[in-house]
């Protein structure tokens, strides 16, 4: 079984735009090639891919399979590619970050980072917004990602907040809400704040932390609920919203913040790197 890049690329776009006019105007295929491509795959493959409904189509099981097959092999053929069309880069990234974000985009990008760029040290700096942003003005960081606190920085992706809970935990409507949040400097435990007592719920914080594994732990152990973004909620944790009685919360704006006292390529690539992959996973 030979799964063809070309092949690979039009059938993501095809899952996305779900009709294959659109599809072609994605890849800049015509309607056809775009058939014909689909086509070769599902008989690469051995498998239907697609159920076609009127003029659009809808995954069957087996496309369901490939789909993440396919964006991940996508992926690592488009790292190395432009790891391999690069000069070699080597140096030192000073960057910054809120805890709130080293959860769930980070981890893995810093990972794929060090494999395509291994002579590039990246030391990372955990603060609250305020301060990194500061940082960066200051020239003490490169680079920042900060939940946007005021104007500046580019805006490159959008992540709600939202109330998380234990599937388990039961909201007592005459009893104070059980919370766990940031210490007092972190702007989501003061929108937190600021939409309950607009809401008038009565609440008490329970659980104090700077660590966005110690509030998930107490979520999970049915202590408390948090406010968390979105992309940080794991799956056996419950999101919980207006059904439950509780406000909705803001979107948090993710500006990615760049020192003006010099530019490298090493920061451009970084910055390229961060854009892709808050993007990638805040529209899933």
């Amino acid at each position: 079984m030979n799964l063809q890049i070309d092949y690979l690329r039009t059938f993501i776009a095809l899952v996305e735009a779900k009709n294959f006019t659109k599809t072609g105007a994605l890849v800049n295929l015509s309607q056809s090639a775009v058939s014909m491509q689909i086509k070769r795959l599902e008989t690469e493959v051995g498998k239907k891919l697609f159920h076609r409904i009127g003029k659009t189509v809808k995954l069957t099981g087996e496309g369901n399979i490939l789909i993440n097959y396919a964006m991940r092999i996508i992926r690592e053929h488009d790292e190395a590619v432009a790891a391999l069309s690069k000069p070699n880069l080597e140096g030192i990234i000073r960057f910054g970050s809120p805890e709130h974000y080293t959860a769930g985009v980070l981890p893995d990008l810093l990972a794929r980072f060090s494999r395509s760029y291994p002579d590039v040290t990246v030391k990372m700096r955990c603060e609250n917004s305020d301060v990194i942003k500061d940082s960066v003005d200051k020239g003490d960081l490169d680079l920042g990602i900060c939940t946007q606190i005021s104007e500046g920085g580019q805006i490159i992706a959008h992540d709600p907040v939202v109330w998380v809970m234990a599937p388990g935990f039961v909201i007592q409507p005459h009893k104070p809400l059980s919370l766990a949040a940031f210490e007092e400097d972190c702007i989501f435990r003061t929108w937190a704040v600021a939409a309950l007592e607009k809401a008038e719920i009565d609440y008490r914080i329970v659980y104090v932390t700077r660590s966005i594994s110690g509030l998930l732990s107490a979520v999970k152990a049915g202590f408390a609920i948090a406010p968390v973004i979105q992309s940080n909620v794991p799956d056996d944790l419950k999101i919980a919203g207006i059904e439950e009685g509780l406000p909705i919360l803001p979107v948090s704006n993710i500006a990615l913040h760049r020192t003006k006292k010099k530019s490298s390529e090493i920061i451009d690539c970084f910055s390229e790197h961060l854009i892709n992959s808050f993007r990638k996973k805040t529209d899933n």
